[in-house]
């Protein structure tokens, strides 16, 4: 009797603990991937991702993000490949720093695989930094920042290696090649200390081979106003092409269009550019200021069209700095490098700018470039303009107003040039210069000097050696 009590006794000790096992088991099962010892730092290792170049991270880095967003955290990500699909773009949200080890913390896409967006960061307090995002030539976009964003900084990072696809029925065939995209309604946006290049169209768009190293823009047929308070800085970006329309940053408000646009605040300033094919900064917005950057033409009579020309031979760069928008001021920039430029400075080419001030640059065309053809700084339809202390050498002209200038003043302008030093002339009927002060500049033209029109109203000239 009392064995098979003892009998009984073992027998519901076993399936009582058989059975809280199973309980538990099915409840509470054994986490896959640890929880983050520190809520606020995220080790994208310990959510399973290897880093190794080969094996599949996608999953894993937009666990370790998710997890972040959720607890305003750090994703760290170590040294190491990190590869991911570009099909499934990884999400940055708002209260998210997303880091890694510089250069050598690399996030890559699949080359065997296309997608739009690499990365797409998206809300305010956004932090994104010391990583290597490699595009792969597997996406269009490398890094953007969404509408409406706020306060996302960008630092120490390189973006590289975006082109479009291969595959003419693929989405991505065409549209803007891009590095970084900011789109509008942002502000306080920043980027700095950063690298960005190889960035290529191969497939036309609109008729044209359009790659932009930096483009802020609007999102297509939204009603966002033009993003503010950019801060561009201390920066190298370099091999944005083709010559066909590939610039190194591209400041973009269509609401200009409809006669909406508003200043933007912003601030493109001490980057340095170099094999940028067309342009290394284009402006059309308003309300920017483009200071302290150096620009190298590093073509000579090899940079060729890609595109519905291709074959055909580009000017080394169309300009430096291209403006065509009110509002703007360009000053302290280094133009200089072995080619010629088109327009170092080019301002206006269809409507009227205001209100622009071209200060302290210093143009320096290759001795060994075509002048032909090329000014230091050159004018379309300009209104309260002023170009002061500028530097110019080794370009046909100096500068020139060919279309309508008004109420402006060139002044303190040391200009040495193949042919002429300031042109108020132009070769265009009912085109006029009028009230323009022309002092104090320093001017060396073979052919001549200052030339005037006969049409120019009210244009002073004084003490110009």
């Amino acid at each position: 009797m009392a064995a098979n009590q003892s009998i009984k006794k073992f027998v519901l000790i076993t399936l009582v603990v058989a059975v809280g096992f199973l309980f538990n088991f099915s409840i509470n099962p054994v986490a896959a991937y640890a929880e983050p010892k520190d809520a606020q730092m995220i080790n994208v290792k310990d959510q399973g991702a290897k880093g190794d170049g080969v094996t599949d991270d996608t999953s894993a880095i937009q666990r370790a993000l998710d997890l972040a967003a959720s607890s305003k955290g750090t994703v760290y990500l170590p040294e190491g490949t990190y590869l991911v699909n570009p099909v499934n773009t990884l999400i940055v949200e708002s209260g998210t720093t997303l880091k890694g080890e510089g250069k050598k913390s690399i996030i890559q896409a699949d080359a065997h695989k296309f997608g739009w967006e690499m990365i797409h960061a998206s809300g305010t307090g956004i932090e994104i930094s010391d990583l290597m995002l490699d595009g792969n030539h597997a996406v269009n976009r490398v890094l953007v920042i969404g509408g409406g964003s706020s306060f996302v900084k960008v630092n120490r990072i390189a973006a590289a290696n975006a082109t479009h696809s291969s595959d003419p029925a693929s989405d991505y065939y065409t549209g803007v090649v891009s590095g970084i995209v900011i789109y509008g309604d942002t502000n306080h946006i920043e980027i700095t200390n950063s690298e960005i290049y190889n960035i290529k169209a191969v497939n036309l768009t609109a008729g044209s081979l359009i790659s932009r190293g930096i483009y802020i823009t609007t999102t297509w047929g939204s009603a966002e106003k033009v993003a503010s308070n950019v801060r561009i800085t201390n920066s190298n970006i370099h091999h944005i092409g083709s010559a066909d329309d590939g610039d190194g940053i591209f400041y973009e408000d269509p609401n200009l269009d409809r006669g909406t646009g508003r200043d933007a605040g912003s601030l493109i300033a001490n980057n340095t550019f170099s094999f940028n094919a067309k342009r290394a900064i284009k402006i059309y917005a308003q309300g920017i200021t483009v200071s302290g950057n150096v620009i190298t033409n590093s073509y000579l009579n090899n940079n060729y069209y890609e595109g519905k020309d291709k074959g055909q031979l580009a000017p080394d760069m169309y300009a430096g700095i291209s403006v065509y928008a009110s509002n703007n001021s360009i000053s302290d920039n280094r133009i200089e490098g072995v080619g010629s430029y088109y327009a170092a400075i080019e301002v206006s080419a269809d409507e009227t700018v205001n209100h622009v001030t071209i200060k302290g640059n210093k143009i320096k065309m290759g001795q060994q470039s075509v002048i032909a053809g090329t000014t230091g700084i050159r004018l379309g339809n300009t209104k309260n303009f002023t170009i002061s202390s500028n530097t110019i050498e080794h370009a046909e002209k100096g500068i020139w107003t060919w279309q309508n200038a008004e109420n402006g003043t060139v002044e303190g302008n040391k200009i040495e040039t193949t042919k002429g030093g300031i042109d108020l002339t132009t070769y265009l009927a009912n085109c006029i210069q009028k009230d323009i002060v022309v002092k104090d500049n320093i001017v060396k033209g073979q052919a001549f000097n200052i030339q005037l029109a006969k049409s120019n109203v009210n244009v002073e000239v004084v003490s110009n050696l």
